[in-house]
């Protein structure tokens, strides 16, 4: 074999070389795309499955908070009223009543 004919072996053996690395390269790339997919669907997923629990305890506190506060106007209405209807409270102190409760459960007090 010519010694040109042996460097154009040479070369054409580095091209394919370069060529093959390039197909490693993209088929990597590719690769790496679809996990990358994966885990942003997984994310996501997890994402989701957090605001679901979120949303369930907010709904959950705000049910318990409604019920503290029912009990507290009960407990706040006193004993039932008497045989005329008539509450054993006059209608100022119960607003009194209602402004302390308020404030108590707005941090105002």
């Amino acid at each position: 074999m010519a010694p040109q004919e042996q460097q154009r072996d040479v070369v054409t053996a580095a091209i394919e070389r370069v060529l093959k690395a390039e197909r490693d390269g993209v088929e990597a790339l590719r690769g790496s795309e679809g996990q990358a997919r994966e885990l942003l669907a997984q994310a996501r997923a997890q994402a989701g499955a957090i605001g679901r629990r979120t949303d369930t305890c907010i709904a959950k506190l705000h049910a318990a908070y409604l019920k503290k506060i029912q009990r507290d106007i009960e407990a706040l209405a006193g004993p039932a009223a008497d045989a005329g209807g008539r509450a054993p409270y006059d209608q100022m102190a119960l607003r009194a009543a209602a402004r302390r409760v308020a404030a108590k459960l707005t941090g105002g007090a």
